[in-house]
C-alpha cells in the first residue's frame, strides 16, 4: 500500500513540474541573393555550373522534408523545369 501511495505522490509532483521550451530560429546563411538571376532559366542549365553543395531542386508535387536548414538553397521549378523561385531553407 505504501508503494502505491509513493507512486501516486510522485505522479502528482511530476504533473506540477513546469517546463520551458525555447525555439531558436537560425538566420539564413545560404545567401540566396546572388542566385536570384536563375529565376526564369531552365533548371537543366544548372548542371554545368558551380552550385552550392546544400542545394536542392524542388519540382511541382515533389515530396520534400519540412525541416528548416539555414544553409540549404531551395530552387523551385514549374512543370517545364523553369526556375520560379530561389530561397533559403
Amino acid at each position: 500500500m505504501k508503494y502505491i501511495a509513493l507512486v501516486a505522490a510522485g505522479l502528482a509532483l511530476a504533473a506540477c513540474e513546469q517546463t520551458t521550451r525555447t525555439t531558436i530560429i537560425a538566420p539564413a546563411t545560404c545567401e540566396a541573393g546572388p542566385y536570384q538571376q536563375w529565376i526564369g532559366k531552365d533548371s537543366a542549365t544548372l548542371a554545368g555550373i558551380d552550385t552550392p553543395d546544400t542545394m536542392r531542386i524542388i519540382r511541382p508535387n515533389q515530396p520534400v522534408t519540412l525541416d528548416f536548414n539555414a544553409n540549404r538553397l531551395n530552387v523551385e521549378t514549374d512543370g517545364k523545369g523553369i526556375i520560379t523561385a530561389v530561397r533559403c531553407g
